[in-house]
């Protein structure tokens, strides 16, 4: 907010000092001029490259001074200081939030201010800068204030990555330098055909994705463009497509790989405390009987997801089963998940639930020793063992565009190959990325374009 603020407080305290309404510009510089005798004199001075900053402005001969939102400071704090008028901060804060989300601005932001060097108390233009790519510009130069959006432009690089998997796809990736959200991308990829609480050491993945920069500094994960995972001896592959209404990711076949219904009802690894079993020794029973589902130990309040579109026939708390929500997928499927400690808001009977969207929370309740989710599914009313059932893909793409898809599939396959890691156990080939990576907001940016 501070940055934001500072700049418009600068801009005020011009209008202040001069008697101006708020959205008056500032007092014209003063320029200088040249005479001469001698009409039809020729001008042979050389013409200077424009120097322009990261935001497309030119800096020669301007000061700019960067600053930064602190703390507890909002606009009108910061105004106030300035010494503007409360009728001052009220006109150019009105005007701004029709063009921005003034609650946006945070502590660490940063604003510059630009002001031509001999003339430094009135400020020609402020840059509040949102992140590293959104900037929004205050423009005193025209007739009057002029607010707008604008971005700072991004490039894409494409990049192969591959790797030994040693305990999950999230640890092996962070361990060798990789971004957590490629890790989060390729699991939600193949979170229909692999259950990544399985995944094994031995098990590789390998991956072309877009890298995204601005001015040559990384700036995030972009788009994966294909993914190949080869589980317990098994290779998926997966190529993303689109054309007109068709897109998603596909197999080499053309089938989507998504499916009716996830792997796992959670979006992080889990350990399987129990498996499937049509006979298993019960913990507190102490006999066998069959578990017609599998447990995760999950640690307490883990949110759980909905495995696939539906509607909730079950909300409530029942007997041994704890806290459990049923969801029924069409009339083939229904899942169901138990010993939750609670449910999430709105979640009750009749609740229409899309795939991956939490529906309630790891817990203890009922017949349980401990924190973990018992998650079943049952296909025409008969238990089912969720980690090896196979399900029909959504949806495949038409006949029509299978020439299309075929010449993209083997485009990607051809850079994945010419960018191959080594055998097993070698090194993955990663970027060297930051921790934190940025949200994406316009992957088709232009320097200074504004956004409306």
């Amino acid at each position: 907010m501070r940055i934001l603020l500072s700049g418009i407080v600068a801009g005020f305290i011009l209008c202040g000092c001069t008697g101006q309404s708020p959205d008056t510009p500032p007092l014209a510089k003063a320029s200088t001029s040249t005479s001469t005798s001698q009409k039809d004199t020729v001008n042979t001075e050389t013409v200077e490259p424009t120097e322009l900053d990261a935001f497309g402005f030119r800096i020669k001969d301007v000061e700019v001074e960067e600053r930064t939102i602190e703390r507890n400071e909002s606009l009108y704090l910061i105004l106030d200081k300035l010494e503007f008028s409360p009728r001052q901060i009220f006109s150019i804060s009105n005007k701004a939030e029709k063009v921005v989300d003034l609650k946006s601005m945070r502590p660490g932001q940063r604003y510059h201010i630009y002001s031509e060097s001999d003339t430094l108390s009135f400020p020609d233009r402020i840059i509040w800068q949102k992140n590293e790519m959104e900037y929004v510009v205050f423009d005193w130069q025209q007739d009057s204030l002029e607010i707008y959006q604008a971005v700072r432009p991004l490039h894409t690089e494409t990049t192969v990555t591959s790797g030994t998997i040693d305990n999950s796809l999230y640890q092996t990736i962070s361990t060798n330098g990789g971004s957590p959200l490629l890790a989060q991308k390729l699991s939600k990829i193949f979170a229909w055909q692999v259950d990544f609480f399985s995944l094994r050491s031995g098990d590789r993945f390998k991956t072309l994705y877009e890298n995204r920069y601005i001015d040559d500094e990384f700036y995030g994960v972009g788009d994966v463009l294909a993914a190949q995972l080869e589980h317990r001896g098994k290779l998926f592959r997966a190529y993303y497509f689109s054309k007109g209404e068709t897109e998603g990711f596909f197999t080499e076949e053309g089938e989507s790989v998504q499916r009716a219904l996830l792997k796992a009802p959670f979006e992080y690894d889990h350990r399987i405390s129990s498996p499937f079993s049509r006979n298993r020794m019960h913990p507190t029973l102490n006999r066998r009987r069959p578990h017609n589902g599998v447990d995760y130990a999950a640690p307490y309040g883990t949110p759980v997801l909905s495995t696939g579109d539906g509607v909730v026939t079950e909300a409530r708390y029942r007997g041994a089963s704890g806290n459990i929500v049923q969801v029924k997928h069409n009339r083939t499927y229904r899942t169901a998940y138990l010993h939750l400690k609670g449910f999430a808001k709105g979640v009750r009977p009749g609740t229409h639930v899309e795939q991956g969207q939490v529906i309630g929370y790891v817990g203890s309740t009922g017949r349980s020793t401990g924190p973990h989710l018992h998650y079943e599914i049952k296909r025409n009313n008969s238990p089912v063992n969720p980690l090896t059932m196979d399900l029909p893909s959504s949806e495949s793409i038409p006949e029509n565009l299978m020439a299309d898809f075929n010449e993209v599939r083997e485009a990607y396959d051809r850079q994945l190959d010419g960018r191959e890691a080594g055998g097993a156990g070698e090194p993955m080939i990663t970027l060297n990325m930051p921790d934190s990576i940025p949200d994406i907001i316009n992957t088709d940016a232009f320097a200074g374009e504004k956004m409306r």
